[in-house]
């Protein structure tokens, strides 16, 4: 009679055939990647509500639940070196001020130091990936992983913007902009939210076209039902943006007083500003309902009924480098107005999701919102396409299978000593 084996024999058997299997399969798995954010600009909390306007919860927790993340972390100058920094760069005009803070070198520098003394040996089994370009972590990691980026933008588009400040010395955005290169050009691949910054990134740092991949970005609410007896008629207009005047805001208020004088019972809710940027006494049929916090529920509640009740979505920025909340606006089958710049004629097809406006010219606007609340048919039809346009692009789960498919195509993917690297 065959004598069994030992327990611990069948025990190492068992791990060897575990083992062999792994061994086979490892091409096929996602090699898993470290996440990097700095700076008080985009939030030292990867998961925090608000970091990075709040797509970053969302981007790294749909690359965590498809297995591509190991961890994520921020970091941020300790209180005294960021106070010297801002008195370094001091200026009496705010956005000035905090353009030149986070421009600076240093500072840059000093977030590149804390971001290595933040990974640790075990993290140099995985791939890199930093949010924008605020530091180099290329230049820590050395070629001995991969590294990418995603970015919304960056310094050579936000020069184009007419809310860039005045004044800036032409040298500091020389170095500013020569730093971005430097990281760029060592990262293995680029991710952006829009072709239009992609073609940035190629355009005006030099950047190898195979290198630049637009995966796009998703809605940061979860899709919302839709309740078929929407009432299109109602002419409520919706404007949210917290930085009213870059937001176009200004142009909406103007461009509002028109289309009331035309349709008496239209109303504008305006989101975003913590305090009214209007006499209100001059501004019937507007109202104001101040920031909203959609991690607050009260605000939340408040901020879903609006989405649901408004028949237009009016955002004619003046600068925007993507536009998440027409996205949100469109998965609530509301139809868009935005400017006719920037990435936005990628997020809003115009006249299949909505209408484009030129920037600035409120008097367009006006004739546009005017024609569409008057034709409640043609709303629901492009809020209808908008909402499809939404949930078949724009969401972080194919944001994200995007990554991993452009990952895999360039053989940046499956384990280490499979990995490929990029030009």
């Amino acid at each position: 009679m065959m004598q069994a084996c030992p327990p611990r024999v069948r025990e190492i058997r068992k791990l060897c055939r575990m083992w062999r299997r792994a061994e086979q399969h490892k091409g096929d798995r996602m090699r898993e990647f470290v996440g990097v954010m700095g700076s008080s600009l985009v939030g030292v909390d990867p998961f925090h509500p608000q970091s990075w306007s709040g797509s970053s919860r969302w981007f790294f927790r749909e690359c965590e639940r498809q297995g591509l993340l190991k961890r994520a972390f921020g970091v941020e100058t300790a209180l005294p070196l960021k106070c010297w920094y801002a008195l370094r760069n001091y200026s009496a005009d705010r956005t000035k001020w905090s353009w030149k803070r986070l421009s600076d070198v240093g500072y840059r520098n000093s977030l590149t130091k804390l971001i290595r003394k933040g990974l640790d040996k075990s993290d140099f089994d995985c791939d890199f990936l930093q949010l924008g370009a605020l530091f180099d972590l290329p230049g820590i990691v050395k070629g001995r992983s991969a590294c990418y980026s995603y970015n919304d933008g960056n310094t050579a588009m936000a020069l184009r913007s007419p809310n860039f400040p005045r004044g800036i010395d032409r040298a500091r955005i020389e170095r500013t902009i020569e730093y971005e290169r430097k990281v760029n050009a060592g990262l293995d691949l680029i991710f952006t939210m829009s072709e239009f910054l992609r073609r940035s990134f190629i355009d005006d740092y030099g950047i190898d076209p195979a290198k630049v991949v637009c995966i796009g970005a998703g809605i940061n609410i979860d899709l919302p039902s839709i309740e078929p007896s929407k009432d299109y008629s109602k002419a409520s207009i919706l404007f949210i943006g917290v930085n009213f005047g870059r937001k176009g805001g200004y142009d909406v208020l103007k461009a509002f007083r028109i289309v009331r004088e035309r349709i008496p019972h239209a109303t504008l809710h305006i989101v975003g500003p913590r305090e009214s940027c209007a006499d209100p006494a001059e501004m019937e049929g507007t109202i104001w309902h101040g920031f909203l916090d959609k991690n607050n529920a009260e605000d939340a509640r408040t901020l879903t009924g609006l989405l649901r009740e408004a028949t237009v979505f009016a955002m004619p920025s003046l600068y925007e480098p993507f536009g998440i909340a027409p996205l949100e606006a469109m998965a609530y089958e509301i139809p868009c107005v935005t400017s006719n710049a920037w990435a936005l004629p990628e997020v809003v097809r115009d006249r299949i999701c909505g209408r484009l406006v030129e920037p600035g010219n409120y008097e367009q606007l006006a004739e546009v919102l005017t024609e569409l609340l008057g034709n409640p048919a043609l709303l629901k039809q492009y809020g209808q396409a908008g909402r499809k346009h939404v949930t078949g692009k724009y969401t972080w789960p194919k944001v994200v299978e995007r990554l991993h498919a452009s990952l895999s195509a360039r053989g940046l993917a499956g384990d280490a000593q499979s990995l490929g690297r990029s030009a």
